[in-house]
């Protein structure tokens, strides 16, 4: 995995931002009451789903980026960034509108544009195109 992300240093934010996903969700579940949860998953229009959902979301989705990013497949890179660039941007719009905008607002967003920037590249080719195998 080291070697794979020397090689191609701009998957090492995607990696930051699988490692992102895990650790709110593991948060999540040790600290059902903490301030940040309560603002992330439980207030506002993320009520469709039940809290553990989310996080077991969050978590699944993070493992799955971090193993798609170290099988080196395109497919499976877009698939894992439309989904977890989706997940933190339903985040990020929460904590917007219904959250007191704390500092997790900007990581959300900060990663969901990552995520959002990796999959525009993936789509357009130009990974497949400007990236030595």
């Amino acid at each position: 995995m080291a070697k794979v992300l020397r090689k191609r240093d701009h998957w090492f934010a995607e990696w930051w931002s699988s490692i992102l996903l895990i650790s709110v969700g593991i948060y999540g579940f040790c600290a059902p009451d903490s301030f940040i949860i309560q603002q992330s998953f439980i207030d506002g229009f993320l009520k469709i789903i039940p809290v553990h959902l989310w996080e077991c979301l969050f978590v699944s989705i993070g493992f799955f980026q971090f193993l798609v990013l170290s099988s080196e497949s395109f497919i499976g890179r877009g698939v894992a960034a439309f989904l977890a660039s989706s997940l933190l941007i339903w985040g990020f719009l929460n904590i917007l509108v219904y959250g007191e905008w704390h500092f997790s607002l900007i990581a959300w967003g900060v990663f969901s544009a990552i995520n959002l920037y990796a999959l525009s590249r993936i789509l357009r080719g130009i990974e497949r195109d400007y990236e030595p195998f």
